[in-house]
């Protein structure tokens, strides 16, 4: 599954600041916005946290998915800089900055709980990683994990990232995990009409390009 979180950067400060309604009403309208991205894209929205979304697109073709969630990444972050925060700023408010993290590998949905309330929860290495990715990356950022850029070898908008890579060690024995910096920018002028061609479909459900 590619894991994605897309967050609001920063909106902690932004609730110790502003009225409780005003800053709810507009995280609520912003996550919403996430949420009819995701979906247009082919992916699964797969919970709310605070000021972020996790979501999954799962293959079908690894590659496509991958494509549909950078691309979904994309068109949110670029929605939010140019159509969400000059609406702010003509009606006086404060702009908001937001940011995502992406990553491949398996996960494993685990309910956890008990008889009277319990959750889906999405575990596994992906899922976790691509959460550090987020964030890493900074105001108007996205940062992928190695799985997820390994599925484009060749791809030239990935840069490694300064920070990168991720050392683990354990039982004296150590393994590194690199990370990117997507030029998410350059995919924008390429997204015209694509969530129309997914006509509501998961990447599920694609098997072929």
């Amino acid at each position: 599954m590619v894991a994605t979180f897309l967050d609001l950067t920063d909106f902690t400060g932004r609730t110790f600041w502003d009225d409780q309604d005003e800053a709810a009403d507009l995280a609520h309208a912003v996550l919403s916005g996430f949420v009819e991205v995701v979906t247009n894209f082919g992916g699964h929205p797969l919970g709310l946290r605070g000021d972020g979304l996790f979501a999954g697109f799962s293959p079908g073709d690894s590659q496509f998915a991958a494509t549909m969630a950078l691309s979904a990444c994309a068109f949110a972050l670029d929605a939010v800089e140019r159509e969400v925060n000059p609406w702010l700023e003509s009606h006086s408010i404060a702009r908001v900055q937001a940011r995502a993290g992406v990553d491949f590998g398996a996960i494993t949905f685990v309910r956890t709980g008990n008889q009277r309330g319990s959750e889906v929860n999405p575990l596994g290495f992906a899922a976790n990683f691509a959460a550090k990715c987020e964030k890493t990356a900074k105001s108007w950022e996205i940062v992928v994990g190695e799985g997820l850029a390994d599925l484009f070898p060749d791809y030239e908008h990935f840069l490694e990232h300064d920070k990168s890579p991720k050392r683990y060690t354990r039982d004296y024995q150590s393994k590194s995990y690199k990370f990117y910096d997507y030029r998410w920018r350059n995919t924008v002028p390429h997204l015209s009409g694509v969530a129309e061609s997914l006509n509501g479909n998961h990447t599920s459900q694609i098997t072929s390009r």
